[in-house]
């Protein structure tokens, strides 16, 4: 008896080895060509107009290739500001890849797509590896300010004044004043002839509006927000009457694309979207540029009015 049980100890201890043997050589990785591919962002919550850096790298063998090249981000989320190659080893690997530096004036939560990288290991055959999906969450300015109480509503107070009297008033003294321009119209009209009426074309019209919003108070009493809210609506109504579209209440990014639409040249366009672009920053993000490159912008805003101005075209020629 005690044979058998020292025998079906044995065989238990055995087995016990065995598994364990088979797991521990299972955990040894297969002998194979290194690579890997990361994907991260320096900060996964943002306020809008804030830049985030969104990092892409690939680490190898000295045996892969890698045949696929990085591409940034769509820009009808993210708005490109830099981009930065990275190239480097550590120890036998080589870390390849870029870095880029976004902005985002959407309020939201976004995804960074996975990136799709195409690589040969060793002279094989092509291989794809792919990186994992980033998330984003684009916040206002106002949600990190500190909320003040809202004090309630006081009850209605009842004057007990009658109303009529100042009625009366009020209607004799309009009476008046509207016989009294009458008045003036009619002697005025007599032997005058009528005046011609001068209109300003829409290019005169922006000009002068800019001119008066750079003469204003604005500046002075330091409010650049109300004063960038201004500048890009002179310039927003400018685009709706010239180029028939609809730019009131569309962002900078979908003005872009609407005059890339209509052939605008491609260096007017870039100086309309510099300009919205740091009114936008003004507006959202509380940006206050120094007064050199308020002048600057200014300066840009009159000359995209200048340049896209319409050139009449001459009939006939020369006699």
């Amino acid at each position: 008896m005690k044979s058998i049980v020292s025998l079906r100890t044995n065989l238990s201890t055995l087995t016990l080895f065995l598994v364990c043997s088979l797991s521990a050589f299972a955990a040894v990785p297969k002998s194979s060509s290194s690579i890997s591919v990361k994907a991260e962002v320096d900060h996964a919550f943002i306020t809008i107009g804030d830049p985030v850096t969104y990092s892409v790298t690939i680490k190898h063998a000295a045996d892969v290739l890698v045949l696929s090249t990085l591409n940034p981000p769509s820009e009808e989320t993210f708005k490109l500001k830099n981009m930065q190659e990275i190239h480097r080893k550590e120890g036998a690997l080589t870390v390849e890849g870029r870095k880029y530096t976004l902005t985002c004036l959407r309020l939201g939560e976004f995804i960074l797509d996975p990136q799709e990288i195409q690589y040969r290991a060793g002279g094989g055959e092509v291989k794809t590896i792919r990186t994992e999906k980033i998330y984003v969450t684009v916040k206002s300015v106002a949600e990190g300010e500190e909320k003040k109480d809202i004090r309630g509503i006081k009850s209605v107070v009842r004057l007990e004044i009658s109303l009529i009297p100042w009625i009366i008033t009020g209607i004799v003294l309009l009476i008046c004043v509207v016989g009294f321009m009458i008045y003036q119209k009619i002697k005025k009209s007599k032997g005058q002839p009528p005046k011609p009426e001068t209109r300003l074309s829409l290019e005169e019209q922006a000009l002068l509006d800019l001119d008066q919003l750079y003469d204003s108070d604005f500046l002075r009493n330091g409010k650049i927000k109300e004063y960038h809210l201004r500048l890009s609506e002179i310039l927003r109504v400018y685009f709706e009457h010239r180029y028939d579209i609809l730019a009131a209440e569309s962002t900078t990014s979908e003005i872009s694309h609407l005059l890339r639409q209509k052939n605008m040249d491609l260096k007017l366009r870039e100086k309309i979207e510099t300009v919205l672009e740091a009114a936008d920053l003004a507006k959202f993000a509380k940006w206050k540029p120094d007064p050199q490159m308020i002048k600057e912008n200014f300066k840009k805003a009159k000359e995209i009015v200048e340049d896209s101005k319409v050139v009449p075209i001459q009939e006939g020629g020369a006699a």
